[in-house]
């Protein structure tokens, strides 16, 4: 394809063209050609004067018109007037009487020329402005051609898209970089495919015609931004600004800008600035959270930061103090104290200082200040950091131990207390008071030998003793601590240690304080620790036992009530009205269920009562376990089968007989094994083990139910504990049979404990008896 666009020859023409020609042969000419030309123009008017002379009566002028013409046309106005004195001489010296003279004798002559000389003037200012009229035209076409020069550069540049389109949406030309832009080929431009209203999004068509609107008023859009829709479908973001071309307001000209990456770079910025604000923020939390104020200050001592420090301190907020000057915050007195710090943290020495402000209530402080300088790329300190640490109150304290230092030194002979003193260096003493002999009973050059207090510190309190000496002398200036020393006779006393450091530059150079025997203070603090620890364990066990009561008594309420209920209701319809066999007989057979049911309630009260009594007594005797152990289990086989609850039990006929009261152990194998169905879902599974050991027997009662929690487990075989003691419970009984097992078990001298994985996964319950029991 030939190569030819919309700016290709912008602005070429005919006239220009000839312009720059002549331009370009006015560059040549010699600096003395108009004048030639004008004598020229002027001696040819002369010769062709004379020669056609008759034919130009009446009037002698009408060549040196032309030659005054041509003169100035091509030399100018001065050239032009250089032109009209040569003909007025020439006219007056060869045509005008006295011939051959300068001198005009007639008035008409005078007078011709005199119109002779106006007209040529005229003609010659015509000329001139001719001439700048035409050098103008030059001077803007040559602009013209460079700006058109320019303007296809960038064109063709493709720096940024240009189209010519009109208002309906055709594009009749376009660049490379807006076909590039919007992923069109020049063929499909040509081939009028590219409708800039079928790129425009539906939620730009508002601001496409807004934009019209503006260059139909205007003639020129202003730059706005918006979107094409590309071939392949996607989108770009450009910048947009517009003008028509011509008059008619048919063509516009646009300049559009893929800004593309400017919006992810403009994105990429917001993102770095939120995590600028969000650091910002953090910062903020953590320098108001710490207990020091922080500020930052410029080169011109303006504050540039200060946390809520500040603000608490003056009861200035954040805003207030930013750019003041450190002056206006602090006082003139306060300023004129610093300012040598300042000046030397300036200099781009970190430097630290103690100083007294007055707070927002016009209290004094004590500050420990430290300014830190911050340097540039350049190396030029360009600001500080302030670390001020409020330290009245260790200031306070000092002087609190100081007065207290001198009492102890008045009173020291009179009381348990050891003065001495150490050298950091060596850790020896060089000073122990005479009062150790007393307290250890150690004399006191002993003290002077090496390691001697190290060594006779308790063992347990040796190691983390001296670790904390070393670690607490290097960071202040006085501390105190409590630890245990053998005495010479092997007693433990303990000692208050109080310790002031005295240094040498940073290193500690020197140690002395008192040891306090506190032996009886500890003594006493022990036992009412103990006490106390014993009063609420006794509040503890008080307070269970009363919620234990408590629930006992809602729980022997509901399985009192529950069988009186049904032996209660059955009585009164008994004598109320008339049944037949088989109604009475279920009736009698309820009371009598309910009636025993009742009477074993009442009789393990009974137990219990007597164990707590310790009036329960064993009939011993000897006992055949597994014949015992099958009765209870036929027993309660009616009940295991009416819960489809299977019962197995694996006997070791090695086992023989063991002394022991056949009834109580009745009892603890009813109890356990009834406790087991109970709480044995449907088609769950009961074992019953007996095995044989070395002196003794064990039964194991195993079952597949609810299981015990491990929280519980400890307190299973409490009395009126249950697992679940609430009124709702899906299971009754009064809590007491596990007891009164555990209890029967250790009457016979044998030992009970439950096992079990955890809630829904079973107990074990293991009981072991001697062979042989004495009566209790």
């Amino acid at each position: 394809m030939e190569r030819s666009h919309f700016l290709e020859n912008f602005g070429n023409n005919a006239l220009a063209r000839g312009i720059e020609g002549e331009a370009t042969l006015k560059g040549i000419r010699p600096r003395l050609a108009p004048y030639a030309v004008a004598l020229f123009a002027v001696s040819g008017a002369w010769l062709l004067t004379l020669l056609f002379r008759s034919l130009l009566s009446p009037t002698i002028f009408l060549l040196f018109f032309a030659a005054v013409a041509v003169s100035s046309w091509y030399g100018g106005f001065r050239m032009g007037l250089f032109a009209t004195f040569l003909s007025i001489v020439t006219v007056s010296f060869f045509f005008f009487e006295p011939v051959y003279s300068l001198s005009v004798a007639s008035m008409d002559n005078s007078i011709r020329l005199g119109l002779f000389m106006l007209i040529a003037t005229f003609i010659n200012w015509l000329n001139a402005e001719l001439r700048l009229a035409k050098e103008r035209l030059e001077t803007t076409t040559q602009q013209l051609q460079t700006s058109n020069k320019r303007f296809q550069k960038l064109a063709e540049s493709n720096i940024i898209g240009i189209i010519v389109a009109d208002i309906n949406g055709a594009i009749a030309e376009a660049n490379q970089a807006f076909l590039n832009m919007v992923g069109y080929t020049r063929e499909e431009l040509v081939a009028g495919l590219i409708q800039w209203r079928q790129m425009t999004p539906p939620e730009y068509e508002e601001v496409s015609n807004n934009s019209i609107d503006e260059l139909k008023t205007s003639g020129v859009c202003q730059h706005f931004e918006k979107e094409y829709i590309c071939k392949d479908g996607s989108r770009v973001p450009v910048l947009i600004g517009s003008a028509f071309l011509d008059e008619q307001q048919q063509q516009v000209i646009g300049f559009v800008l893929d800004i593309s990456k400017q919006q992810a770079a403009l994105q990429e910025t917001q993102q770095i600035l939120e995590t600028l604000h969000q650091r910002e923020d953090e910062l903020r939390l953590i320098t108001d959270s710490v207990p020091v104020l922080i500020s930052y200050v410029d080169a011109e001592q303006r504050y540039r930061f200060n946390n809520k420090g500040y603000e608490e301190l003056f009861g200035l907020s954040v805003s207030a103090t930013y750019g003041k000057h450190i002056k206006e915050i602090l006082g003139e007195s306060v300023y004129q104290r610093i300012l040598p710090y300042i000046k030397i943290v300036m200099s781009g020495e970190k430097i630290t200082f103690e100083s007294q402000v007055r707070d927002k209530h016009d209290m004094i402080h004590d500050f420990k200040v430290t300014y830190i300088p911050r340097f540039n790329q350049s190396g030029q300190v360009e600001g500080f950091v302030a670390l001020v640490t409020d330290i009245t109150e260790q200031k306070q304290a000092e002087k609190a131990l100081k007065a207290s230092e001198a009492r102890l030194r008045t009173i020291t002979e009179k009381v348990r207390v050891i003065p001495w003193e150490v050298d950091a260096c060596t850790g020896n003493f060089t000073y122990v008071g005479p009062q150790s002999v007393e307290i250890l009973g150690y004399p006191v050059t002993d003290w002077y030998t090496h390691d001697f207090w190290y060594e006779h510190i308790h063992p347990e309190d040796r190691d983390w003793a001296l670790q904390y000496c070393y670690e607490s002398s290097l960071l202040v200036d006085n501390y105190e601590f409590e630890y245990r020393m053998l005495s010479a006779d092997g007693r433990v006393v303990w000692l208050y240690d109080i310790v002031n450091v005295v240094r040498d530059g940073e290193k500690p150079s020197l140690l002395h304080g008192f040891m306090i025997d506190i032996s009886d203070r500890k003594q006493v603090e022990q036992e009412r620790e103990q006490l106390l620890a014993r009063e609420q364990a006794a509040r503890s066990a008080a307070e269970t036992a009363n919620r234990i009561k408590d629930e006992f008594l809602g729980t022997i309420s509901h399985e009192l009530r529950t069988p009186l209920n049904a032996i209660l209701g059955w009585t009164q319809l008994l004598k109320s009205r008339s049944f037949d066999s088989h109604t009475t007989a279920l009736a009698l057979e309820t009371i009598e269920r309910n009636s025993k049911s009742l009477a074993q309630l009442i009789e393990d009260i009974l137990d219990v009562s007597q164990i707590i009594r310790g009036k329960l007594n064993l009939n011993t005797q000897p006992v055949e376990l597994i014949s015992v152990i099958e009765a209870t289990i036929d027993n309660l086989r009616l009940a295991a089968q009416a819960k489809d609850i299977h019962l197995v039990y694996q006997f070791d006929p090695s086992v023989g007989v063991i002394m022991g009261d056949t009834n109580r152990i009745q009892q603890i194998i009813w109890n356990l094994v009834a406790n087991a169905v109970k709480f044995t879902s449907a088609g769950g599974k009961v074992t019953i083990q007996l095995q044989s050991l070395d002196n003794c027997v064990q039964i194991r009662v195993i079952d597949t139910g609810l299981g015990i929690s491990p929280e519980f487990l400890p307190y299973v075989f409490e009395n009126f504990r249950q697992a679940d003691g609430s009124s709702t419970r899906s299971h009754g009984g009064l809590g007491l049979g596990l007891g009164l097992v555990r209890h029967l078990v250790e009457l016979h001298g044998g030992t009970v404990q439950a096992q079990s994985p955890g809630i829904g996964k079973g107990a074990t319950f293991i009981v072991t008896l001697p062979r042989k029991s004495g009566d209790r």
